[in-house]
């Protein structure tokens, strides 16, 4: 009796616990959401850094050839905010919050991988542009 016991308790725990594994696509899935995410958060606190760059080179634009490079390195610090802005948008759009747990079918998770691997892409093109666009603006800024 207690050898059956144990034979099913194993048996039951096998079973919990196979199901509650993720298939290989969904952990495809996380690993790929985690590094989207990694850059994300790398970036997003550099916001307020380029509002206030944004701000300063304002009172440096006029119509001279330095006050043009001026308005150049803010108008890519603007395009780089607001492509951040874009993207995250877009991207909750893509990859609405759900459950914890929600089931969700292979093919479903196969097409959410495809443009998770876009996002990526997209997001790393956005840290470039962020980072580019600050380090220009901050170097035109300590020459004046």
């Amino acid at each position: 009796m207690k050898l059956s016991f144990l034979y099913a308790t194993s048996l039951l725990l096998l079973v919990f616990t196979s199901c509650n594994q993720l298939s290989k696509e969904e952990q495809e899935f996380d690993v790929l959401m985690q590094k989207v995410i990694d850059v994300h958060d790398e970036v997003m606190p550099k916001m307020g850094e380029m509002s206030s760059l944004i701000k300063d080179l304002e009172t440096k634009i006029d119509t001279t050839a330095q006050g043009k490079s001026y308005a150049k390195a803010q108008q890519e610090v603007k395009d780089a905010y607001d492509f951040m802005m874009t993207w995250m948008s877009d991207f909750s759009d893509k990859f609405p919050h759900e459950e914890e747990g929600s089931k969700t079918d292979p093919e479903k998770v196969s097409s959410q991988i495809k443009l998770l691997k876009e996002e990526e892409i997209k997001v790393n093109s956005l840290k470039d542009q962020i980072n580019s666009s600050i380090k220009n603006a901050k170097q035109l800024l300590e020459k004046s």
